[in-house]
């Protein structure tokens, strides 16, 4: 049985070490798997777009209960899908393995951004996971922009610092021209930021 659920931007869809009976399939929308440290602060884990599915723990039986907290980064639409019809849907499904490699590329790019050491590179990486997993690409040769409207406090969270020290990086990054912003919609120079990073990932690769 599959059953639509909305859920509004900050909305708590699972809370961590809640049971959940089925998994959510995500229509629309971007969620965000976090957990909160004994100090109180909280840390990302992992977010989740169109086609994407979790609790992951719950899918497979890996935990009695959910690891994390599941969190609407933006307006969402959901499937709520009983755990015979998912697996169902995705015995079906010849694109399975390949989304499910690049979820996991997706995810070492995320955990590498997270690990870097200074706000500046946190928020260079961040960007440029976000535009590999959620851009669309623009006429202009390697410009992608991310799909998803983000607020300076959205960026603060998913790179663990504050919501002053991203506005302070984010100038420094878009006097390089390297980011654009237009209603929260930002725009990344792929290459050009690569260039800043000091690697080679493929400016065209999408996750």
């Amino acid at each position: 049985m599959v059953r639509e659920r909305p859920a509004r931007k900050e909305q708590i869809i699972l809370y961590q070490g809640e049971a959940s009976s089925g998994v959510y399939v995500i229509r629309s929308g971007v969620v965000r798997a976090y957990t909160i440290l004994s100090n109180g602060s909280e840390v990302n884990i992992a977010l989740y777009g169109p086609d994407d599915y979790f609790p992951i723990e719950t899918a497979y039986d890996t935990a009695p209960a959910t690891l994390f907290y599941y969190e609407a980064l933006t307006d969402c639409v959901l499937d709520n899908q009983d755990i015979d019809s998912f697996h169902s849907a995705r015995r079906t499904d010849s694109t399975t393995a390949l989304a499910d490699s690049k979820r996991y590329v997706g995810a070492l790019l995320h955990v590498n951004a997270l690990g870097q050491a200074s706000a500046y590179d946190k928020l260079a990486h961040t960007l440029r996971y976000l535009a590999m997993r959620f851009g669309l690409a623009l006429p202009a040769k390697g410009f992608i922009r991310i799909n998803v409207r983000l607020t300076q406090q959205d960026l603060a969270n998913l790179c663990t610092v504050s919501r002053e020290t991203v506005s302070i990086e984010l100038t420094k990054l878009k006097a390089k021209h390297v980011v654009t912003e237009r209603k929260k919609m930002y725009t990344v120079n792929l290459p050009q930021l690569n260039h800043l990073l000091g690697d080679d990932v493929d400016s065209s690769l999408r996750l």
